[in-house]
């Protein structure tokens, strides 16, 4: 559910960016968006697009679909990645295997406007050239 809190969030993946929110008082970066930093309780959030590159952080096989908007996928590969920045975000893989999935693999934004009509989700693929 896209709420004014998150919107540029939205926003930001439809422009295929990545944004998120940095408290201005104790500088911490913060995923998912809120509308208070839960380092120092700070309201003054700014949004920044950052690098979307990414490590895996941690990873699992969905067998059976959660929720019938997801009955569609074909046992996805659901991740945590984490950002140069720190943060960690829930996505999906695409374009790898599961037997090649490694925690600790570099990871390259995916800007997915296809699966959701009307949404862009960041999905992540392995990234090139790196082992």
């Amino acid at each position: 559910i896209i709420t004014e809190v998150s919107r540029p969030w939205w926003e930001a993946l439809a422009r295929c960016e990545v944004a998120v929110q940095q408290c201005a008082r104790c500088q911490h970066w913060i995923f998912y968006p809120r509308s208070f930093c839960p380092a120092c309780g700070g309201r003054e959030l700014a949004w920044h697009v950052v690098d979307g590159s990414a490590t895996l952080y941690t990873w699992s096989v969905a067998r059976v679909p959660v929720a019938p908007a997801f009955a569609h996928l074909d046992q996805p590969v659901l991740a945590v990645a984490e950002l140069g920045i720190g943060i960690r975000v829930p996505t999906s893989l695409c374009d790898v295997s599961h037997e090649d999935v490694r925690i600790g693999m570099a990871l390259s934004p995916v800007f997915d406007s296809d699966t959701y009509p009307g949404v862009s989700l960041l999905r992540y693929r392995p990234a090139q050239g790196v082992e």
